[in-house]
């Protein structure tokens, strides 16, 4: 994704200019591959990044990125928030994904149980999509302007470190 945009509900709009720069998006090369094409992916990687960079509303210094806002300044893709210092304890947002991560990892176990029944290991896999779908959700809730949790700095550092 490019950051957010707006949609044109139908009535043929153009789409708003994107609000930060987003993941890292790839042309495929065409063509026909008669050696191995290896994918690699990364597993829950906006989550990932905001636990190993300790990316939070308590941790990152957004001063300078709201001064210039404020200011009209124009919003170069380089005005990205230093990634907090590792001495720092962990802020609430990565605690709260890894509660997320871990309690998934939990219902996972559970699902591996021999002789479970059906119904049971149907509402633990609906229980294990929706922790990873809570957990995948909060880097969009950083980037959605209307968001309770919109904090477009925290949301371009996100997206900044996953191009990295």
């Amino acid at each position: 994704g490019e950051g957010e945009e707006g949609g044109d509900g139908g009535k043929g709009k153009r789409k708003k200019k994107a609000a930060y720069a987003g993941g890292l998006v790839l042309d495929p090369k065409v063509g026909f591959y008669d050696k191995f094409v290896l994918l690699l992916d990364f597993n829950s990687l906006y989550p990932s990044i905001i636990q190993e960079f300790n990316i939070c509303f308590t941790t990152v210094q957004r001063e300078a990125y709201n001064a210039k806002k404020k200011n009209n300044e124009e919003d170069g893709s380089d005005d990205i928030p230093e990634v907090p210092d590792q001495s720092l304890e962990m802020g609430i947002l990565p605690k709260e994904i890894r509660k997320l991560v871990e309690r998934r990892k939990q219902v996972k176990q559970l699902m591996k149980q021999q002789d479970l029944n059906s119904d049971l290991y149907m509402q633990y896999d609906i229980r294990q999509k929706a922790l990873k779908l809570t957990a995948n959700s909060m880097y969009g809730c950083l980037g959605f302007s209307f968001s309770r949790f919109y904090a477009k700095p925290l949301a371009a550092l996100v997206t900044h470190k996953g191009r990295e």
